[in-house]
């Protein structure tokens, strides 16, 4: 309990930090990543726009059709999954102090960066799941531009 009451603190503060524009002090980028998670699970409409929402899961294995779909995507919705992405690679890219891995971040963010417009169950709701992980994870082990 302690240490979610910590966690509140720390991300409150981060927000508090951002809303008056003074500098950020954050302890760990566990933190951050939990800030950012919370900013973008608050948006009314994911990173990925729903109508992108089936072809991401369709495409979550074939890195060139998946930078296709995003492509189509309003360009606002891209560069933030653009960004995300590169934040989430520099944290891997400091995996000897963080202890993160590609596999955790995209299961983390997949289910925040794309979500189904309406609720799934059963052995369907399992299978996007881990299509949404796969779909970040590309990603995150390969170099993204919009090329």
């Amino acid at each position: 309990k302690q240490w979610y009451q910590r966690r509140v603190a720390i991300t409150a503060g981060i927000r508090d930090a951002i809303d008056t524009d003074t500098p950020i002090r954050v302890p760990s980028v566990h933190s951050a990543a939990e800030s950012l998670i919370l900013f973008l699970d608050s948006f009314s409409e994911p990173v990925i726009p729903y109508n992108a929402y089936a072809h991401c899961l369709e495409q979550c294995t074939h890195f060139t059709n998946s930078k296709n779909i995003l492509r189509n995507i309003e360009m606002s919705h891209r560069n933030v999954f653009k960004y995300v992405c590169a934040f989430l690679r520099e944290i891997l890219a400091h995996t000897d102090v963080n202890r993160s891995n590609a596999k955790v971040l995209a299961q983390i963010f997949g289910d925040v960066l794309l979500k189904p417009q309406l609720p799934e169950a059963g052995p369907a709701a399992k299978s996007a799941y881990k299509k949404r992980q796969l779909f970040v994870y590309q990603f995150l082990t390969n170099e993204y531009d919009d090329s």
